[in-house]
């Protein structure tokens, strides 16, 4: 069987011998000259020995994953990871582990045989130097024409920007834009109960401050659940860093976030530093949130809980907003009204009101790689491609053909308890289409460069519960009352009244990301470590300056932690930071040539 090498340095193959001076060519199979190294023919078999065979003809064989948005498990225990290995003798053995555990095994080279890299950017470029990946590029060549038709930007972007030629890493989240299909209830933001908004007379607002004054009067309509709990009109949790104060609003405003403590204009790409920019959109959140809790209306408990007991909260209504789409209040505990809908005039700007434009996916964010521990790379290879295949896509994302949907009068359809389920809203079958689930459903996305609602040839969603179909199929009575009132006759769903917003200038929104801010090389190791002290400081000290007493408390406590910040060494390490922007900036006017 034949046997490849990796496109790594060989020292960091062999322990006791002198780096060789360049890396090896993708594929290559010459001898390692004998005036490279002590040992040579010792170091050859060494290397020779760490290649993969390719697995035999009908063999089915085992892979291990590992990644922070999978699940514990083995394929075999599904129905769709029983398709894979019927149609490619590929069984996936799984496991979710946290980025810690994933250094933890890089360091001491015990990495599976693929790696979903989350949030580390800085770790693949450790991986590519240290030479603990394979090179991916003879396989994408031989084995990757869905990779190679579906993500060429991104893949570019893995090559020549991360790579310096090399292929290492597959990003992921790649999505295509689609204004036909709004999404159904927007992304993040500051999602808001109907009910109350329409019993208080759906008051008119131009601003955050007018925002604020109606949910303090929401807060004082509704006080307490009816098992005696306070109720607040505002509240975060704990377990994702800053992301209650440096997502919604500032992606209410027009800004997401980028790399290394930076929030980036959606349209233009121009950036302001989270924590020194004192007039920029991160201290204008800490700001607002601070006037909700003078008001009464922000929850002490949100610097101290949980993503989950916040969840809970929104569920049970013990909270009248949420930072997100994905939860709304259990309509049996609040009422059959009490939806969260994004509400005219409180903030300008919406993000991702339909699928926009994203080439670059989510790149080492969410990056696949494959472990130079990897016995069958090339299988590896095979795998992420088919999973990136039209096949393959529509299979992870909407089930079995036959089982879950079919083509009917050559449309495809969502068809047995598949359809049930999203009809339903998931209240029938809850599990069916959970990650844990017997089914499979969505339990593999994340192998994929597909975003759920890219479009296959067919002309529909991988995901076809994305299709407009089922979005309109799902509309309960507080979403049908929020489009009634705002676009009767018109809107079908909420995102439907959203664009229109759009179109009449009471919102905005951006039809792609900024190439510029995807492009940001790696940021040396010691600056790197100055940013995530930075980060760290703030997280623990975010609480103190939220619940400043007045306007003179706040700004006395905003200057400590600047300056606090900037003794750590913050303004050296903002200055890499700032020329890394540039640069990327200056690589974004030739990059889509």
């Amino acid at each position: 069987m034949k046997k490849k090498r990796t496109c790594r340095k060989l020292a960091a193959v062999m322990l006791g011998i002198a780096m060789l001076a360049g890396t090896a060519g993708c594929g290559d199979t010459a001898d390692v000259s004998t005036e490279t190294a002590v040992g040579t023919e010792e170091a050859a078999e060494a290397s020779a020995s760490e290649s993969n065979t390719s697995a035999a003809e009908g063999e089915t064989i085992t892979l291990t994953i590992m990644g922070e948005t999978g699940n514990d498990g083995i394929s075999t225990d599904d129905a769709v990871g029983r398709y894979i290995q019927e149609k490619l003798g590929i069984v996936l053995e799984y496991q979710q582990v946290s980025s810690d555990k994933i250094q933890v095994l890089a360091a001491s080279g015990d990495l599976p045989d693929i790696v979903e890299m989350h949030n580390s950017g800085t770790m693949i470029s450790t991986l590519i130097d240290s030479g603990s990946l394979w090179c991916m590029d003879e396989w994408l060549e031989s084995n990757g024409e869905n990779l190679k038709a579906k993500i060429p930007t991104a893949l570019k972007y893995s090559k020549e920007i991360m790579g310096n030629g090399s292929t290492y890493f597959i990003p992921t989240v790649v999505q295509k834009r689609n204004e036909e299909v709004p999404n159904y209830n927007g992304y993040v933001g500051f999602f808001t109960r109907w009910d109350l908004y329409k019993e208080l007379g759906y008051p008119q607002m131009n601003g955050e401050d007018d925002y604020l004054n109606v949910l303090k009067q929401m807060q004082e309509l509704n006080p307490e659940t009816e098992d005696g709990r306070k109720i607040y009109a505002l509240s975060g949790f704990t377990d994702w860093g800053l992301w209650p104060y440096s997502i919604s609003y500032p992606f209410s405003n027009g800004y997401n976030n980028g790399s290394y403590n930076q929030m980036v204009n959606s349209f233009t790409g121009e950036i302001q530093d989270m924590f020194l920019d004192e007039d920029g959109v991160f201290w204008d959140s800490i700001a607002f949130y601070n006037k909700a809790y003078r008001m009464g209306i922000m929850d002490p408990e949100a610097f101290t809980m949980k993503y989950d007991q916040y969840n809970n909260k929104v569920l049970n209504g013990e909270v009248l907003t949420c930072i997100y789409n994905w939860t709304q209040p259990d309509t049996s505990v609040c009422g059959e009204l009490a939806g969260m809908y994004l509400l005219p005039g409180a903030f300008p700007y919406a993000d991702s009101l339909y699928p926009i434009e994203d080439e670059l996916g989510f790149m080492t964010s969410s990056a696949l790689v494959i472990s130079n521990n990897c016995e069958y790379p090339e299988k590896a290879m095979e795998l992420i491609d088919f999973l990136n295949s039209d096949e393959g896509l529509r299979l992870i994302f909407s089930g079995i053909q036959g089982v879950d949907w079919d083509y009917v009068d050559g449309v495809p359809q969502l068809i047995g308890t598949r359809k049930e389920n999203v009809e339903s809203g998931n209240t029938v079958s809850v599990d069916y289409a959970s990650t844990t689930g017997t089914q499979g459903l969505y339990k593999y996305k994340w192998l994929s460069s597909a975003s759920t609602t890219d479009l296959l040839e067919d002309g529909y969603p991988v995901d076809l519960s994305e299709d407009r179909t089922y979005k309109v199929a799902k509309v309960d009575a507080a979403a049908a009352d929020f489009c009634e009132y705002y676009a009767p006759g018109e809107a079908e769903y909420p995102g439907d009244v959203y664009v229109k917003w759009v179109e009449d200038g009471t919102l905005t929104t951006a039809d792609s990301r900024p190439i510029s801010s995807k492009l940001v090389g790696t940021l040396s190791t010691d600056n790197q470590q100055i940013l995530t002290r930075a980060d760290e400081y703030f997280q623990a000290n975010v609480a103190s300056i939220i619940t400043a007493a007045d306007d003179d408390a706040f700004e006395t406590q905003k200057q400590k932690m600047i300056s606090d910040i900037k003794a750590m060494g913050y303004e050296e390490a903002l200055a890499e930071v700032q020329q890394l922007y540039a640069d990327a900036a200056a690589l974004a006017e030739t990059f889509a040539d």
